[in-house]
């Protein structure tokens, strides 16, 4: 896509992603695809995901998702796209959007010409800076590029994310380095949050899309959430309100390079905030 980001509304399925690790080989990446193969019947999605999404809000930032698929149905019909055609993607747009938005990721990450940052993420490394590991939950974890890190700083790693492939990929780095992740491959919807579980949580390029305090119970009492976004994630002061339970103690957007958007600068939002 132009950049990196969801093509949905944040009421929608606008999910930002974590990034993942160091490249794992051509071994992984094949039997990451075997595993989790894409979906012939998903193909077209990508496409409208990155460039006629963005393209439509580009020229009309206040339309609607109902406005995006009529513009959609639109083009293709002009492209002398079937009406079977057209009424399948449709369908599955709004039917199945979370199977596709799994799909685009594990294509993504399986992909080793995909345009994103493989390192730590340089904020989530000097905000753990000297702190005495603990339970991290590494939020929407990609193919663990911060999960490996965790673990390698002597943390006791959870993770979780909806794109299987990115998931296997971690695993099999983590194994291959003698680290122990403990990961699932689940919506944050479906992952057993608990209470009082993590010292940590990482939003890195993720955002949740559930009830906040399922989140804030998780944390133990000083528990610490690091977050680092793109500032139009949300609006601009959104995640103050979101974790107003929480004590922000770092707050601040600032131009930086991403670490998706095909690596372009852009306005990102950092937080930290802690659990009284």
């Amino acid at each position: 896509m132009l950049k990196q980001a969801p093509s949905w509304k944040s009421s929608d399925m606008n999910r930002g992603h974590s990034v993942g690790i160091a490249w794992v080989g051509l071994a992984a990446v094949f039997f990451c695809s075997q595993a989790f193969g894409q979906k012939p019947e998903f193909d077209f999605f990508p496409d409208f995901r990155n460039v006629f999404t963005v393209k439509v809000r580009t020229q009309n930032p206040s339309i609607t998702s109902e406005g995006i698929l009529e513009e959609y149905a639109s083009s293709l019909k002009s492209e002398g796209v079937t009406e079977s055609e057209i009424a399948r993607r449709i369908a599955l747009i709004r039917t199945q959007r979370r199977e596709l938005e799994s799909d685009y990721w594990n294509r993504f990450y399986g992909n080793s010409g995909s345009n994103f940052n493989r390192a730590p993420n340089a904020f989530l490394m000097e905000m753990i800076s000297g702190r005495t590991p603990g339970t991290a939950l590494d939020y929407a974890m990609g193919e663990g590029r911060n999960s490996i890190y965790l673990a390698q700083q002597g943390w006791k790693v959870f993770g979780f994310d909806p794109a299987g492939a990115a998931v296997a990929m971690a695993q099999k780095r983590a194994k291959e380095l003698g680290l122990n992740l403990t990961t699932e491959a689940v919506w944050d919807s479906e992952y057993e949050f608990g209470k009082e579980r993590f010292d940590l949580i990482l939003f890195s390029w993720a955002m949740p899309f559930i009830p906040i305090q399922r989140i804030v119970d998780a944390l133990k009492p000083g528990g610490m959430i690091v977050m680092e976004v793109a500032a139009d994630y949300v609006g601009r002061n959104e995640m103050l309100k979101m974790f107003d339970a929480l004590k922000i103690i770092r707050y601040e957007i600032v131009q930086a390079k991403a670490d998706f958007y095909e690596r372009q600068q852009v306005d990102v939002l950092r937080m930290v905030a802690t659990k009284p």
